[in-house]
């Protein structure tokens, strides 16, 4: 697979996260196809397995690793930690052959059980090897954006690296996971979104994430986004509303319209206040369904570029 690529030296990772349902994948899969209509060849990846990405985009990666071309151009794989153990072991380690058996090993399975951040730390190290080219030879992808799951997997996963560098203070396991915490920390490298609805609780959630992010982890915040955001009021909604009769449908729905917008409005100033961050806004679409048109919709709402 051969793909026109600009200079650079290192596509950028764009990871996203959020808490769950809030639309994250939607959004990395809008992200991806707006970036890919500039004639970029874009990677979206899912982690575990094929999900919110992968059916927006109408695609089913059945392996994997494997990448699936979408109907508009953008490429989708699911990484499966566990499988990508096995990867790292075989690249690594001598006499492959015998390999085969043991990982059906019962020490094997117990080991990868009772360790699921080691599953998660080659999951990372697999995307990694992506970014760089290191599984084909040469870099394809001039940007990947990485459909990390909701929060507290996400941050577990971004966690690992420079825990594992930290616990091994030398050999195979430190040098790998120091590369790959390094590739994490480095904003040349990589950008963390956050995606939030405008309620309370997935707000609350996205102003603890960016803190995660700024804080204990030190990895580089990207946008902060909220989706399905209502429009704002015509001028002179109020009084428009004023007019009608008290009680009526057409009151009780433009009363209960403006209070949901009012709320919407204060949770999202409340969390750029505490953030000192501006939030980027995600129309709310008429339709539950995410298809590749929706996705244009949503991919025309995001300002700029990357970040």
């Amino acid at each position: 697979m051969k793909h026109p690529r600009p200079n650079q030296v290192v596509p950028p990772l764009q990871v996203v996260t959020g808490k769950g349902g809030v639309g994250k994948s939607t959004f990395a899969a809008a992200l991806a196809l707006k970036v890919a209509r500039t004639g970029r060849a874009v990677l979206v990846v899912e982690m575990g397995a094929p999900g919110g990405v992968a059916s927006a985009l109408g695609v089913q990666p059945t392996k994997h690793g494997v990448p699936v071309v979408s109907s508009c151009g953008v490429y989708v794989a699911y990484f499966d930690g566990e499988a990508a153990l096995s990867e790292y072991l075989l690249r690594f380690m001598p006499l492959k052959g015998l390999m085969k058996g043991f990982f059906a090993h019962p020490l094997y399975r117990a080991f990868v059980n009772a360790g699921p951040g080691v599953r998660e730390l080659m999951a990372i190290g697999k995307v990694r090897d992506e970014l760089l080219g290191l599984s084909s030879g040469i870099p394809q992808w001039d940007l990947i954006v990485l459909d990390a799951g909701a929060s507290g997997h996400a941050l577990q996963l971004l966690r690992m690296p420079a825990a594992t560098a930290k616990t091994f203070s030398t050999g195979l396991a430190h040098r790998e996971a120091t590369r790959v915490a390094g590739a994490l920390a480095d904003p040349k490298q990589t950008v963390v979104h956050v995606v939030a609805l405008p309620e309370e609780m997935p707000l609350e959630e996205a102003a603890e994430v960016v803190e995660q992010l700024r804080g204990p982890l030190q990895l580089p915040v990207g946008r902060l986004v909220v989706n399905q955001c209502r429009p704002p009021a015509p001028e002179g909604a109020e009084a428009m509303v004023g007019q009608l009769e008290p009680g009526t449908e057409a009151f009780v729905a433009a009363r209960r319209a403006l209070g949901w917008l009012t709320l919407q409005e204060k949770g999202i100033g409340a969390l750029e206040q505490r953030l000192g961050l501006a939030a980027q806004r995600l129309p709310l679409l008429a339709t539950e369904f995410i298809g590749v048109a929706q996705l244009e919709q949503l991919a025309a709402a995001i300002p700029g570029g990357p970040s």
